[in-house]
């Protein structure tokens, strides 16, 4: 018999909030032998250069992809849809095609289950605090979106305490913020406007925009608390860690999943649950609002493998966009998604793929965003960062993943992410993570470059001037030989592949007096001279070994070959043949080159760039003898 299956929706599933009430789901459900799929997005930004209206459809496309009739209960977080209308939009796919009970958490809508926080008495409680405790009267207060989920609640609730306490709000009281740690600056330049001095205490309506105020308040030479008190929301692990340690209002993420699933074992055994749950929170008072102490849980070592790993991560976010960039087809865009997937903290994954031959799939009038038909790519695994299971197993979208996956002795959790480019679904990955693992925050990078791949490899694939493009990227135009791209390229080919009884050598060519043709016979046969010597030397090179322009009258040759003596005979059939190629070419000038030769004795980048000036050099001293000898 299948296992029952709870559908859970979110957005940024890395976040504090997120990943504490995922992992309290995600237990809750193992105890009830229950698989979880979490259908999770990412969230809305705005930045200079406005909002990305066509890539946020791709994001909250992934609450299209379910088959809402094999779900046999919803857990939102409509909370964590920012993107503009979202939550309209998932509720309005719920009334018509879920048949299970839906719970939604923190925020919720009246045709619904709804578990949450009274945050409009946690933030009066907490402004009260500051109020009596502290015998405080300037107060400001730092906002999250005016119009987000919980913000007008929070909002009112110290708007009231302000009011019933007496104390004024002024038109730098109050700042809206965004809920992230980026407004600090901004906030405190507002909340100074027309004043001199700071205010007692600055309560803010999330932790993270209270550490942005700690942060810059330090930065301004302003002590947290003696100088100002400041307060969040939430209490997320970071508050904790920081110093000083934040004061706020918590809830304990175990309550929300304890609730939800008490609703659902209500509903099971035939019961009416409250249709509206609201849980207690816990206003923490430390060190940030000089009442509570300096709170240490972790250890110095443990804080220090945390910021290393996060440096770790960072630097892989780099290396991820960089390996991309030399991707032209499928199989290079999968090998990379491969070898980079261990940096998401999960133990297995699954590359889905929408059948992109449907005639309606990049079309704006499509009836779904994803297709019936999925594709199974491949299977990767942590601990195999060079070899992925290829599948290219076609299964139904409803179903996720083919069936076998879910028939595991084990309930499991199945964290289902969008793969877009723009407004352009291409499939989905899934995260099947170990009991002790969540996905991290590269998840973000890792799609948005998995996905421009997959977009540059569709258009390869549909346009072959694309290719053609490719081509021209990495050739010359006038002699068909390699640009600098190419030779880098083909460099790197040689070195990997690089037998050990092999040397490489690098060849220095430059044509002589190629101004002196130019000035007086013409660009025209400046070019005919050009092309000579690029036919020469493409006859004279044998096996893998290459030549490329890098522009002028610059060439250089890579050489191979396991006879000590290859250089050298090289270089004597190539000059003899650039002679012969001179006088037979009818022309008044004489087609000449000098030539520099160096053996490469190392694969990395320095060992190329020495052994590159090595050739140049003795290049020059060919090219300075044949001119003092051409000039007597």
């Amino acid at each position: 018999m299948a296992r029952k299956r709870i559908g859970v929706f979110m957005s940024e599933i890395a976040q504090f909030y997120q990943a504490a009430c995922g992992k309290a789901i995600v237990d809750m459900a193992a105890l009830r032998d229950m698989d979880v799929v979490i259908f999770a997005s990412f969230g809305s930004y705005t930045s200079p250069y406005g909002r990305n209206l066509l890539t946020e459809t791709g994001k909250r496309n992934i609450i299209h992809l379910p088959d809402f009739s094999k779900l046999d209960a919803i857990i939102a977080f409509p909370a964590t849809f920012d993107i503009h209308g979202m939550d309209e939009e998932f509720y309005s796919l719920l009334r018509e095609k879920a048949t299970c009970p839906v719970i939604c958490l923190q925020v919720g809508n009246p045709d619904f289950y709804t578990v949450s926080l009274e945050n409009k008495s946690s933030m009066y409680k907490m402004t009260r605090h500051f109020i009596e405790v502290h015998q405080f009267t300037d107060i400001c207060y730092m906002s999250g979106p005016f119009q987000h989920k919980d913000s007008p609640d929070r909002l009112l609730g110290f708007v009231e305490a302000m009011r019933d306490s007496g104390l004024s709000i002024n038109a730098n009281t109050i700042y809206e913020g965004n809920y992230w740690r980026n407004r600090g600056a901004k906030a405190l330049d507002f909340f100074m406007q027309d004043r001199r001095s700071y205010p007692q205490a600055i309560i803010c309506a999330n932790d993270y925009m209270a550490l942005s105020i700690i942060e810059e308040l330090k930065n301004r030479g302003v002590r947290v608390p003696e100088d100002v008190c400041v307060s969040g929301f939430d209490g997320i692990q970071e508050g904790e860690d920081t110093t000083p340690s934040l004061s706020t209002v918590c809830v304990r993420p175990e309550k929300y999943a304890e609730e939800a699933f008490r609703i659902l074992d209500e509903i099971s055994s035939g019961k009416k649950p409250e249709k509206n749950v609201i849980i207690s929170d816990e206003v923490h008072f430390r060190a940030s609002c000089g009442c509570g102490k300096q709170v240490v849980r972790r250890g110095i070592e443990e804080i220090y493998h945390s910021m290393a790993e996060q440096e770790f991560l960072l630097r892989e976010c780099g290396r991820i966009t960089a390996d991309y960039q030399n991707s032209y087809d499928i199989d290079s865009t999968l090998s990379v998604a491969n070898y980079y997937f261990h940096t998401l903290g999960c133990d297995t994954g699954f590359i889905c793929y929408c059948d992109d031959s449907e005639e309606d799939f990049f079309s704006v009038e499509k009836s779904q965003p994803f297709t019936d038909k999925i594709l199974l790519l491949q299977i990767m695994h942590a601990e195999n960062r060079r070899q992925a299971e290829a599948k290219n197993q076609t299964f139904s979208r409803g179903d996720i993943l083919p069936s076998e996956y879910f028939q595991t002795e084990e309930p499991g959790v199945y964290i289902v992410l969008p793969i877009y480019f723009k407004n352009i679904d291409y499939g989905y990955l899934v995260l099947k993570p170990r009991q002790d693992q969540w996905p991290n925050f590269i998840m973000n990078t890792y799609i948005s470059t998995l996905s421009g791949a997959l977009e540059n490899c569709y258009y390869q694939k549909k346009f072959s001037v694309i290719a053609e493009i490719t081509k021209q990227s990495m050739t010359d135009s006038m002699t068909g030989l390699y640009n600098r791209r190419g030779f880098e390229n083909a460099l790197q080919d040689i070195l990997v592949n690089k037998d050990d009884s092999m040397t490489i050598h690098i060849v220095s060519i430059d044509m002589d007096n190629l101004k002196e043709i130019n000035d007086v016979y013409g660009h025209a046969d400046g070019d005919f001279a050009l092309t000579t010597l690029a036919n020469v030397v493409r006859d004279c090179l044998s096996g893998s070994e290459f030549c490329a322009r890098f522009g002028g009258d610059e060439f250089t040759a890579v050489l191979q070959s396991a006879n000590p003596d290859h250089a050298q005979i090289f270089e004597s059939r190539f000059t003899e043949a650039m002679e012969e190629a001179s006088k037979s070419s009818g022309k008044p000038y004489p087609i000449h080159v000098s030539v520099g030769i160096a053996e490469l004795k190392g694969n990395d980048t320095i060992d190329i760039v020495n052994c590159m000036r090595e050739a140049d050099e003795q290049m020059y001293i060919h090219k300075r003898a044949y001119k003092k000898e051409r000039n007597g």
